[in-house]
């Protein structure tokens, strides 16, 4: 496995301290750390409220519940990649329940290569889920200047009575005038005349 630029923050949801210590032993601290764990639903949601994670293995069933629902709680919630380990005569059941959300299941008792299997297919559709939002955030941002120096135009046309290519051209200006960003110029404007 190719090293990743940043560790995968891993958390283990499982009520079986050997399934744990398994899962734990069988990932790669080059890529998978540091490695949280929770006893149960209840422990891992807190874990989830206070962290983010790239990995959450879950080992069914949970005390107090199935784990299940937990799972499709995270893949629908977060960018993390879930793995969800079942007995292998539900395997079937439960992979047809939680496909659609992108969670991987696997058969107990785990096989290594397949356990391994499993966690390269997280491991890449994880740093491919960063790039897509590294580009999400960089269209936010583009998209929010946008939206700020538009209004900026509208206030110089409101208030000095300037028409739109003529309000575009003085905050082109001023930004290159002064060195400065077309959002900083904009946001200057918007405090002046709102």
């Amino acid at each position: 496995m190719t090293r990743l630029k940043n560790l995968i923050d891993v958390l283990i949801v499982s009520g079986n301290t050997q399934m744990r210590q398994s899962i734990k032993d069988n990932l790669n601290r080059d890529v998978f750390y540091p490695v949280n764990i929770a006893e149960n639903a209840e422990q891992a949601r807190r874990l989830l409220s206070r962290s983010s994670f790239g990995l959450a293995v879950i080992d069914t069933p949970l005390p107090f519940e199935s784990g299940i629902e937990l799972a499709l709680d995270i893949a629908e919630s977060s960018y993390c990649s879930v793995i969800l380990a079942v007995n292998s005569e539900r395997l079937d059941e439960t992979r047809y329940r939680v496909e659609d959300s992108g969670v991987v299941t696997v058969a107990k008792p785990l096989q290594r290569d397949q356990f391994s299997s499993a966690l390269h297919l997280c491991t890449a559709t994880y740093s491919r889920l960063m790039l897509l939002e590294k580009e999400n955030e960089k269209l936010r941002t583009k998209l929010e200047e946008l939206r700020l120096v538009n209004r900026a135009k509208w206030a110089l046309c409101e208030n000095l009575g300037m028409d739109e290519p003529s309000a575009h051209r003085y905050i082109e200006k001023k930004a290159m005038d002064n060195r400065i960003t077309r959002l900083s110029v904009a946001k200057q404007i918007l405090k002046e005349y709102h």
